[in-house]
């Protein structure tokens, strides 16, 4: 699908003043209530709900529009396998020259996603490739980091399974090759994320952990869940670096990590990832010998080492975050946190700020407040287990009070799922995902991708007035999460986001209904971000584009009892098949991008399907054997 360019409007918000360290807008007192997290992070392999298809909510929504301001947008694939990370997001969005690539975790068919895998899509030579129908590898994976060579060579890494090694698929040229990492004696590899470095760009770093006891995994060298690095000089060619525990990691100051709690960057001979705990210490690891010796950074001092759930957290050294007297609340990471090198050597880090506790000592669980709003900052620069608040969801109404509907089940902060990049000019732009008090389902409130930014190297923000980026080409009312921006980027930022009309998600979490869900992709002229230092709040108002060749994808085709249909234009539309009679034998209209039709009960020929968008139609050839 060619990439197209949509109108964006600004609305005029006051906005509230900015201030440091866990002070942003948050919710009231009342609504301050803590609730259990999940006991296991999330791999695909477990049950998966079966819940019928739903629409999306038929909500009204009014804006006060005032300035102008041009982005790019572009749809370059669907999933109904909406999880794209149980915390931290994947390196995912690539930009090579004039081309960008991006990756995500696909599956077109529903229960348990059987055909899931890399997603892959890119704009080359002025133009983005059909979105795609098919995985990029020949096994089922899902969790892919996608990377490049200074050779050329793009790779996905990614895990297969709960007792297999990381997958790596890889193409020098226009073909996808693959093979298995080494396995060693783990009882498998999960929740990878890589990054590419050295002097000559073609040493790969890759961070994962071995399979969680609660995984159907086991202990490994007395952890649950040992992270594992792994590196590679030569562009993936050969390993020399396999399954290395590091000694500031291991089960005398760890009793294991999460999957995806963890994020790295690397540039030239500096590589670096940061690890995002919730009732343990959060740190970064650094090394500036290209992964030969590396040194250990406190992000949040836990104050309890090695702490067991349901042993007892003390009540008088934590915080006081609901008010109630007694001071049980501990300050930590949200577990989706990213890290960045600049040009000039320094480690940047950001993660949603969470507040924990562990008041039931008896329910085998502890509990994190959804309500927390803050995206924290620190740099290699400052001193350890500090730093500083630079961006939040807003109180847009200026109540004074931080006030939304129920909070969809991410187990995030309000404002997080942080992405960064840079330019050439070492300028610092980070997207994060903020809870939004103007857009609710009537149930839930929606998240929206916002951009916040700074220009001399993470000294100041413009917290203040980060943009909201997330497009409302089509509906007024969406969920925009699990943002990737290309690490390294021109004078535009280039980032993919998961779109959905619901809040929440579908094989975790809420467990909503099975829906499509859109990935998007925004290419953002930095210079465009400027308005919102008056004005923070963007919205798009669409350009509607007629039906083109391409736009329709149908598959199989001939087909014997089922075929699907992807719609590669959003908005309203409606399907009429005829009989090469002209008789209608089907009619419906729709808002979904992939629609399943049974035709087993259609008689054998050719038939002609029609769509109708906005007043343009299109029409293709279906055989039904």
């Amino acid at each position: 699908m060619k990439r197209f360019y949509a109108l964006l409007l600004v609305g005029l918000f006051a906005m509230p003043a900015f201030a440091q360290n866990g002070k942003a807008p948050q919710l009231p007192v009342e609504k301050r209530i803590p609730q259990p997290m999940p006991e296991k992070s999330y791999t695909g392999d477990e049950y998966i709900p079966q819940v019928p298809y739903d629409t999306r909510p038929d909500n009204e929504l009014t804006f006060s529009n005032d300035r102008e301001v041009v982005i790019s947008e572009a749809i370059i694939g669907i999933t109904q396998y909406d999880l794209q990370s149980n915390a931290a997001v994947d390196n995912r969005a690539l930009l090579s020259g004039d081309d960008f690539r991006g990756a995500w975790t696909m599956s077109l068919s529903s229960g348990s996603f059987d055909d899931r895998g890399t997603g892959f899509n890119e704009y080359v030579d002025g133009a983005w490739g059909p979105e795609p129908i098919d995985r990029i590898e020949s096994v089922r994976i899902g969790w892919p980091s996608l990377i490049e060579t200074a050779s050329g060579r793009v790779l996905a890494i990614s895990h297969a399974g709960i007792d297999t090694p990381l997958h790596v698929a890889y193409r020098d040229d226009s073909s996808w090759e693959e093979y298995d990492m080494n396995l060693g004696d783990l009882p498998g590899h999960l929740w990878p994320r890589a990054a590419v470095g050295g002097d000559d760009g073609t040493t790969i770093h890759v961070v994962c952990i071995s399979t969680p006891e609660a995984n159907g995994g086991a202990l490994y060298e007395g952890q649950d869940g040992a992270i594992l690095y792994f590196r590679s000089t030569d562009g993936g060619d050969t390993w020399d670096i396999e399954n290395m525990m590091f000694p500031e990691l291991n089960s005398d100051n760890f009793l294991g990590f999460d999957g995806d709690i963890y994020q790295i960057s690397a540039r030239g001979n500096q590589v670096a990832f940061g690890v995002f705990n919730d009732l343990g210490d959060s740190f970064v690891m650094i090394s500036d010998d290209n992964g030969d010796t590396w040194s250990y950074n406190s992000l949040v001092d836990f104050p309890v080492d090695n702490y067991v759930v349901d042993s007892g957290l003390p009540d008088d050294q934590g915080d006081d975050f609901d008010e109630d007297g007694v001071f049980q609340e501990y300050f930590n990471t949200d577990g989706a946190g990213s890290v960045l090198i600049t040009p000039d050597g320094t480690v940047h880090v950001f993660y949603g700020e969470m507040y924990y506790m562990d008041a039931d000592l008896t329910d085998t669980n502890f509990s994190y407040f959804p309500g927390v709003n803050g995206l924290a900052y620190w740099n290699d620069t400052m001193e350890e287990n500090t730093f500083e608040t630079i961006a939040y969801a807003y109180d847009l109404d200026e109540s004074g009070t931080w006030d939304i509907d129920e909070i969809a089940l991410y187990f995030v902060s309000g404002a997080g799922m942080p992405s960064a990049s840079h330019d050439a000019d070492g300028n610092i732009y980070v997207s994060y995902s903020a809870l939004m008090e103007s857009h609710s389902s009537g149930v839930q409130s929606y998240r929206h991708i916002y951009i916040v930014r700074s220009e001399d190297g993470g000294v100041t923000w413009n917290s203040d007035n980060a943009c909201n980026v997330t497009p409302d080409a089509d509906f007024d009312f969406y969920e925009a999460v699990f943002a990737a921006q290309a690490p390294v980027i021109d004078d535009e930022i280039h980032l993919i986001y998961q779109r959905d009309f619901e809040p929440g998600l579908h094989v975790r979490g809420d467990e909503d209904p099975i829906d499509v869900n859109d990935i998007v992709y925004l290419g953002i002229e930095t210079d465009q971000l400027l308005v919102c230092d008056e004005d923070p709040e963007i919205e798009i108002v669409s350009v509607d584009e007629p039906l083109e060749d391409g736009d329709l994808e149908i598959y199989p085709n001939p087909a014997s009892d089922r075929v699907n249909l992807i719609l590669n234009k959003r908005g309203s539309t409606t399907i009429q098949i005829f009989n090469m009679t002209g008789q209608e034998v089907f009619n419906e209209t729709v808002n979904t991008s992939l629609r399943v039709l049974d035709v087993s009960d259609f008689a054998s020929g050719v038939y002609v399907i029609q769509l109708t968008l906005n007043g343009s139609q299109l029409t293709e050839k279906l055989t039904i054997e």
